[in-house]
């Protein structure tokens, strides 16, 4: 009788993870700050009221309304940032908005997030141009931690 080979059925320790991995998160504003999201809906509710108030046509209300709401979509939606070795993303319901590590001149690390932005020392376009991954309250040190190498390597 012939001897065949059994396949190794032995459990395999988990590759660590490399240093090349993306980082990944989700961030809830409505969970992490329930205060400031309310203030925004609420004024973005305000906004809406105020532009249909004009009596301008349907359309051109319900476009300005949307942009209204769309300005303050940080803080009334939901996103998911990626930080990878091309560069740093932040996907929400109004598209993703990225940034390649070539258009980052510096980066402002907070205890609420991360602020990537396309100028060397502060500008006052910073609050329009910077990219801004926020970091959900109980991950914030693990998320630091894992970044700063990232902005090292690159000089931030």
């Amino acid at each position: 009788m012939p001897l065949t080979a059994r396949p190794d059925t032995s459990p395999r320790p988990a590759p660590a993870p490399s240093a090349d991995a993306p980082v990944e998160w989700s961030f809830n504003p409505w969970r992490e700050r329930p205060a400031r999201s309310a203030l925004a809906a609420a004024l973005g509710l305000a906004m809406c009221a105020a532009l249909a108030s004009l009596r301008e046509p349907v359309l051109l209300t319900f476009a300005l309304c949307l942009a209204a709401l769309a300005s303050l979509s940080p803080l009334l939606a939901p996103a998911r940032c990626r930080v990878d070795e091309q560069g740093a993303a932040r996907s929400g319901p109004f598209g993703r908005d990225r940034r390649a590590w070539r258009e980052v001149r510096r980066a402002v690390r907070r205890r609420a997030g991360l602020l990537l932005s396309p100028h060397a020392r502060p500008h006052w376009l910073d609050p329009w141009r910077a990219l801004v991954l926020p970091f959900p309250l109980g991950e914030s040190e693990r998320l630091r931690s894992e970044l700063e190498p990232r902005l090292a390597r690159r000089g931030l």
